[in-house]
């Protein structure tokens, strides 16, 4: 990268630094706390509970402030009979917000206000976080196009997702989310993987790196492996290099590395489910769940409560590009490949028990991963980088 792009690339990150921060904090500074507009509520706060459970209260219910589960919307419960700290979701977020909390465990005192892990303080550090890894998503995404694209076009790009999806949304508003810590992950990831294939010595270090993300990546949300899937088959054009990366993977000091650091980064979870349940492997979601044989795709796409066409018209794009791909010999796999992604996701998404996915704003599981392929190849048509 010239130097002339580099400052301008932190330039307009250091700009939108202040923009965000100022947006989102204006955003929620009149919202309150502990109703459904504050950053620490519902699936926020089942996501986020992981931390003053651990860092302030040892896992301890009797420990918590006096109702703080229903105080937050009720995604959590502090069982006081049988002595546990219950949500079903996974701590992927909380694991990515702890040098955040940590400040904000710093400067409650400061502030004069409670160090219990809820006070307005831990509130802030939620947008801060989500703002963070907004911009470090739109970072590595950027290094990643310009492999592609000219300037102009990673741009355009850029301003597209954030503009043009409900990625704002979930980094502005919805902060707790775990949609735009997903993004920042996948962008770093698709980074990362692209260096990592271009090396002809590839280092240990850097698998082990690749390894760590991917497992955090399925630790925020499950059908985040989709996207990891995908990703082993970008840009393969032809069986030999097919066999290249599946030769390159399954070896066993490789496979033992992936594994291991898959492994490594699981294990909190693991654990938490050990303590829960009594078993290391565990379905949290108890009655909720995929029904496989009755896919609502037109509820996931077209439905008036969070279709995804109609939410996010942008994606019509993404369709379009993916025909105009197959029959482009140079962008045919790539082209059969999301083609082939977007359909499995839709599909997954559209068994759920509500396939509208509840109280959100648009189809809020696509915003990283259909979009994040979106935004990699629909441009496939423009020149490849200078």
């Amino acid at each position: 990268m010239k130097k002339t792009e580099k400052k301008f690339l932190y330039s307009i990150l250091i700009l939108l630094l202040g923009i965000m921060i100022f947006l989102t904090f204006n955003r929620h500074s009149k919202s309150g706390y502990f109703n459904y507009h504050s950053e620490i509520w519902a699936d926020k706060a089942g996501y986020y509970v992981y931390l003053p459970a651990t860092f302030k209260y040892a896992f301890n219910p009797a420990e918590f402030p006096d109702s703080m589960d229903v105080r937050t919307g009720n995604s959590f419960s502090l069982d006081l009979k049988g002595h546990k700290i219950r949500t079903k979701y996974t701590c992927g977020v909380a694991l990515m917000q702890i040098p955040f909390y940590f400040v904000a465990d710093i400067l409650a005192t400061p502030l004069h206000q409670k160090a219990d892990g809820f006070s307005p303080v831990y509130h802030r550090a939620v947008n801060v976080a989500a703002v963070f890894y907004l911009l470090a998503g739109i970072l590595f995404l950027y290094l990643f196009l310009r492999n592609y694209f000219k300037i102009s076009a990673t741009v355009l790009v850029l301003a597209s997702l954030v503009l043009g999806t409900n990625l704002y949304y979930y980094a502005i508003d919805e902060t707790g989310m775990s949609h735009v810590y997903s993004f920042a992950l996948f962008s770093g990831y698709l980074y990362l993987w692209k260096r990592f294939h271009e090396k002809e010595n590839k280092q240990i270090l850097w698998l082990v790196i690749i390894s760590m993300i991917a497992g955090l990546i399925i630790l925020l949300r499950p059908l985040n492996v989709i996207f990891l899937v995908g990703t082993f088959f970008l840009d393969v054009q032809n069986r030999n290099e097919l066999k290249r990366r599946l030769g390159s993977v399954f070896q066993l000091k490789t496979l033992g590395i992936i594994l291991i650091s898959v492994l490594v980064m699981l294990s909190p979870q693991l654990f938490y489910w050990k303590y829960l349940t009594g078993s290391f492997i565990s379905y949290s979601y108890g009655n909720e769940g995929f029904n496989w044989l009755n896919p609502q795709l037109m509820i996931t796409w077209f439905s008036p409560k969070n279709g995804l066409l109609l939410y996010t018209p942008l994606v019509l794009i993404m369709l379009f590009s993916i025909v105009y791909m197959i029959f482009q010999k140079q962008s045919r796999s790539n082209g059969v490949l999301i083609g082939i992604l977007f359909l499995v996701l839709s599909y997954v998404l559209s068994c759920w028990l509500q396939p509208e996915f509840g109280c959100s704003f648009g189809a809020r599981n696509f915003v990283v991963l259909s979009i994040m392929h979106f935004l990699r190849l629909h441009l496939d048509m423009d020149t490849k980088a200078s």
